[in-house]
């Protein structure tokens, strides 16, 4: 028999199991680096949109002249520095498709766990993570009217988890996402 076959046999009798960790923020930037345009993320809501029969969708970008949009400390920092930068505070991302299923929602909760049926929306399991380049912890909701559930990402260490709820009366079909990211690159 060969080394491999030995080897194989021995552990098999005597070794332990252990289950194989994965570093979820460097997969999540791993897959990030295989898109090559910086607004990816945009295609990919829009195609997600398609998928969902939407017959509308809409880009809402909410900027400020400093992260924390306290405007005394914009009024001070513009009489000292001209060259203040518009960063991006906020990115909602709308449309009025087909809400979400229950395996819609447990799909994404899985990466690189595609949709059966590769016509429709998350064939291969990775798109919705794009949401990642322009912020921390990107927030979903989707549902009919008065019935929105929410899914919440964040991050505890290099683990990425998600909180789901009712959304409150009033937001629909959206992707919405406070940026955590560095604004320049978006």
């Amino acid at each position: 028999s060969s080394a491999y076959a030995n080897v194989r046999a021995a552990i098999a009798d005597e070794g332990s199991d252990a289950r194989v960790e994965v570093n979820q923020r460097a997969l999540i930037d791993k897959i990030l680096a295989r898109y090559a345009s910086a607004g990816a993320v945009y295609r990919e809501l829009i195609q997600n949109s398609n998928d969902a029969e939407a017959t509308t969708a809409e880009i809402i970008i909410t900027t400020s002249s400093n992260k924390d949009g306290n405007d005394a400390t914009v009024a001070a920092a513009s009489s000292t520095n001209s060259s203040n930068k518009e960063v991006v505070t906020q990115v909602i991302y709308r449309n009025n498709g087909l809400p979400f299923r229950p395996q819609d929602w447990a799909r994404l909760r899985k990466i690189a766990e595609g949709n059966p049926d590769e016509s429709k929306v998350g064939a291969f399991g990775v798109g919705a993570y794009t949401m990642f380049s322009i912020c921390e912890e990107p927030l979903v909701v989707s549902g009919t009217k008065g019935m929105e559930e929410a899914m919440a990402f964040f991050w505890k260490g290099d683990g990425l988890w998600t909180k789901t709820g009712k959304a409150p009366e009033g937001i629909v079909n959206m992707s919405a996402s406070l940026s955590g990211k560095n604004d320049d690159d978006t």
